[in-house]
């Protein structure tokens, strides 16, 4: 794993919103090869904690954030590209001639979106495809360890304002892909990843983990790489302090959506591929009541909720 421990400033960028838009999500039938992504990865898939305590923002220490090597191939990674600028549709693809990419936008609510220059700067493609997510989802749990780790989430309670503790499980990845490209310039600021949340019926589901996955390679991780820049960066509170998490293909950063403030660093030369998908949990204990008496505090990872995210829950996001 290319853990690149930085400590630096932050130059402030002047941030522009547009009028916000209706925007609905469309991917056309896209046919997988017979055998893509299927069976174990060529090498054997590792896990690595991002080493927060010993790093310039110690203050994560206990947030969980891992870095898994070796979850898919660099030709996979190329082949993954390519499948998702097939998925694109016309209505996805920007007005003057056929392109599958469109500048990325931030959610304002269920539906909405705008443009923020100067905040968010770069192109994406969202195609749904569940069968693609669970065979990455497979090769990411060939390490060992991380199911068990990823299994429960939860929430603490108030009994002072009758908030019982919330109890979440494993359900899923979600079917939602968003392929993002970085080129030279192109930047995502400080945010925290927001969580999707659905109900069906009586059921309650919502995202607590993303799982970003790295499709081309830095310098860090090969020196004849085009990629200058481009990190995924966790942040201190005042930006002055960082970690920095290179681009690597093929390998997978999990971390939990509250708490962890990151940004996508500025691309200085070539361009950067990624795409970024989320963990989807099942609320198991719903109806309980909250104790009488002040709960102690919950395991490790605990869920915070965090007003400055990116993203709104919406059914339609949490595919």
């Amino acid at each position: 794993m290319a853990l690149n421990l930085t400590e630096q400033s932050l130059q402030p960028l002047q941030t522009t919103r547009n009028s916000p838009q209706i925007v609905k999500h469309e991917s056309s039938h896209t046919e997988i090869p017979n055998g893509f992504l299927q069976g174990p990865s060529a090498l054997p898939v590792t896990l690595t904690h991002v080493p927060f305590a010993s790093s310039p923002v110690p203050e994560y220490d206990e947030c969980f954030a891992v870095v898994l090597d070796n979850v898919i191939s660099k030709d996979e990674c190329q082949e993954l590209i390519k499948l998702a600028e097939q998925s694109a549709t016309p209505a996805n693809s920007d007005a003057e001639g056929f392109c599958p990419w469109r500048s990325a936008m931030v959610s304002l609510g269920p539906g909405v979106e705008a443009s923020a220059k100067g905040y968010r700067e770069s192109d994406r493609i969202v195609w749904d495809e569940q069968e693609i997510t669970d065979r990455i989802w497979a090769r990411c749990c060939q390490a060992e360890g991380l199911q068990d780790q990823l299994a429960r989430v939860e929430e603490g309670g108030d009994s002072r304002v009758g908030r019982p503790s919330r109890k979440w499980e494993f359900h899923r990845i979600n079917a939602r892909m968003r392929f993002l490209r970085y080129s030279v310039g192109n930047f995502f600021k400080a945010h925290t990843d927001g969580p999707f949340w659905y109900e069906d019926g009586e059921r309650e589901f919502q995202t607590h983990y993303t799982v970003h996955l790295y499709l081309n390679d830095s310098v860090e991780a090969s020196p004849d790489s085009e990629l200058v820049g481009g990190a995924t960066a966790f942040l201190s509170r005042d930006r002055q302090r960082r970690v920095d998490v290179n681009p690597k293909a093929g390998s997978v950063l999990v971390f939990q959506h509250s708490r962890l403030l990151h940004e996508g660093s500025v691309v200085q030369a070539g361009q950067k591929f990624t795409v970024r998908m989320d963990l989807l949990y099942e609320w198991v204990n719903k109806g309980e009541k909250a104790e009488v008496k002040k709960k102690t505090p919950v395991r490790k990872h605990v869920v915070e909720k965090d007003a400055s995210s990116d993203s709104v829950a919406k059914k339609e996001d949490a595919k």
